[in-house]
């Protein structure tokens, strides 16, 4: 499967054209990429000096300076690291469908794939997260260009199984994330009745930015089917037979309903909302949101 991530994305990138992710506010250090953040710190790349005062960390005055001017001098760093991403896969049991060939999970993973490259390319630290009804895998946010091969070994791993529960999910995830960041929600939020705005407010209140893709199979926004059929639901053991044709308006009333009140969700608690139907072209559709995103900004 990870051989196949790479392979997608040897195909996808040509696409894509030239975009980036960027966090909509600041959010401790999480600035648009490749720019220095405005906080000082002990990182990387020299700044300035500053005169040394007493409590100063010893270990970066600069002796050379002192030799010169006589007189202690503080070397100051820029953070590099202005966007720090973590992209949220759902790996729940409904996601295995795939009408169309590509499950929910796939095309999650393929997109999940394209976002990590693009992270790195521009510079800035990306994580990745696998989870159902709790975590499954957490891999770090890491800067390094050959972090990215660790994300798709992650998502390559992912297996569609089990129950959706975002809050649960949320409250694990926030124990691990040291400092605030952009976190990209991929699923078909599948979910008990307000979950998702539960998940998303408390995210919100604890300061991360939230990109929402909801990743839904056209089958299940049309219900095309047209003779007589026993549906099963993919995390639970239920069966409902059912003539597709009698109940394909009303079907489609409660999605239009559902996909509304994510929208809703997404909006209360300030979260760019996507719906992604499975047989959208995926360079491309992300090429132009991420466009429109920068934009936004400016």
């Amino acid at each position: 499967m990870r051989r196949q991530l790479w392979e997608f994305l040897k195909t996808a990138l040509p696409k894509l054209g030239r975009v980036e992710l960027t966090a909509r506010r600041a959010v401790e250090g999480t600035l648009t990429g490749r720019h220095k953040s405005p906080f000082r710190g002990f990182s990387v790349e020299f700044a300035e000096h500053r005169p040394y005062f007493p409590g100063d960390d010893p270990r970066y005055l600069d002796w050379k300076a002192l030799a010169k001017l006589d007189r202690l001098f503080v070397r100051q760093f820029e953070q590099e690291t202005n966007l720090r991403c973590y992209l949220l896969v759902d790996a729940s049991g409904s996601m295995g469908y795939g009408g169309n060939g590509v499950s929910k999970l796939d095309y999650a993973t393929q997109l999940a794939a394209l976002l990590a490259y693009l992270v790195l390319q521009q510079g800035d630290a990306v994580g990745a997260v696998v989870f159902a009804d709790r975590l499954r895998a957490f891999v770090p946010a890491r800067r390094a260009t050959a972090h990215l091969s660790v994300v798709l070994s992650a998502l390559s791993d992912a297996e569609p199984k089990g129950q959706t529960h975002l809050r649960q999910v949320t409250a694990e995830l926030t124990a691990h994330l040291k400092r605030r960041s952009l976190l990209v929600l991929l699923s078909d939020l599948l979910d008990e009745d307000g979950a998702l705005a539960k998940a998303l407010h408390y995210l919100h209140r604890r300061g991360h930015d939230v990109l929402v893709f909801q990743l839904l199979d056209p089958d299940e926004l049309q219900l095309p089917f047209t003779l007589p059929t026993t549906f099963m639901d993919m995390e639970q053991p239920h069966q409902v037979p059912t003539d597709p044709v009698a109940v394909r308006t009303a079907y489609r009333r409660q999605v239009d309903a559902f996909v509304q009140a994510c929208r809703t969700a997404c909006g209360q608690a300030n979260a760019h909302y996507i719906l992604l139907p499975t047989d959208t072209d995926l360079p491309t559709a992300l090429g132009h949101y991420l466009a429109w995103r920068a934009r936004r900004r400016r």
